[in-house]
């Protein structure tokens, strides 16, 4: 086995994999040979977003970076590393950047490179549904030019596990917030054309499309829970970004140009790091500001 290598086990969605690649990163330009124990997603990731957490159906969750960033190369550890390494040197440590190896890095601790990686992870962000010619990607390149093209807002409600109370994410985003964003955005812009992005486009419909008469706005429901990497692509090319509980808007705004505004209801310590940030607390409940359907 090894001495220069470092093994680190990646898990979640799409941010959470950028994030785990970002530290992989930090280790591979501190000389290190880097590879990635994939067998969370094998594992646990089938059926990951479920009707259990108030999805529509099952989502399965895949390691998706391939697919985000065809130009990263990830190499997979084999099974035999995996075992190795992980009962001789598992850490999970803040200060995991500290270490030298041989590694087997699992957890969360430590991962802080996603923004100091941004221009990295932006330049090579070309999700390979840009050069496909199927019905799906066709339609994907479409809403991708209308994006550019136009006085874009992404709006992201996420839904799903984070409908109800969430022991680490809080109360669920309120009906309130989501209105009172879209009020701000069209005070700066009236010409704004808002491109709205769930994981539960009937609560969209029944809680929020009520409150937009008159506006200019797309549903963008083509992606499901299983392709969040393709709406992190579309919100990241708007000119701002509101984003809900949850990682995809703040991800979608280290990905987008500096000068894109982001308003968000949670503070993140990465907001330090950020320019043209917005933290707005507009109404704490589900059901502030408009009726609640479930």
């Amino acid at each position: 086995m090894r001495d220069d290598l470092v093994i680190i086990y990646p898990d979640g969605g799409i941010c959470s994999q950028i994030a785990f690649v970002a530290l992989g990163k930090a280790f591979e330009d501190k000389g290190y040979r880097v590879k990635y124990d994939i067998s969370w997603f094998q594992n646990h990731g089938r059926a990951f977003y479920s009707t259990d957490k108030s999805y529509d159906k099952d989502y399965d969750i895949t390691f998706d970076i391939p697919k985000a960033f065809p130009d990263i190369h990830c190499e997979i550890a084999t099974d035999d590393e995996v075992r190795y390494y992980r009962q001789r040197y598992f850490v999970d440590d803040n200060q995991v950047i500290t270490y030298s190896p041989p590694l087997y890095i699992g957890g969360y601790l430590g991962r802080c490179f996603h923004v100091p990686y941004r221009e990295y992870f932006k330049q090579h962000f070309k999700p390979q549904e840009l050069l496909a010619n199927d019905e799906k990607a066709l339609a994907f390149q479409n809403v991708v030019r209308q994006i550019i093209d136009s006085k874009s807002c992404g709006v992201h409600i996420r839904r799903g596990d984070l409908s109800q109370p969430h022991q680490i994410y809080g109360v669920p985003t309120s009906i309130t917030y989501f209105i009172q964003a879209i009020q701000c955005i069209l005070a700066q812009d009236k010409e704004t054309k808002f491109y709205i992005f769930s994981d539960d486009m009937r609560w969209v419909r029944h809680n929020i499309i009520p409150h937009l008469a008159n506006k200019n706005y797309v549903l963008c429901d083509n992606n499901g829970a299983d392709k969040g990497y393709l709406d992190l692509y579309l919100l990241s090319k708007c000119k701002s970004i509101i984003a809900s509980h949850g990682s995809l808007g703040i991800f979608a705004k280290i990905l987008s140009s500096n000068d894109t505004l982001l308003i968000t209801p949670k503070y993140n310590e990465l907001f330090h790091e950020l320019d043209n940030i917005l933290i707005a607390n507009w109404g704490n409940a589900t059901g502030g500001g408009g009726q609640h359907v479930a």
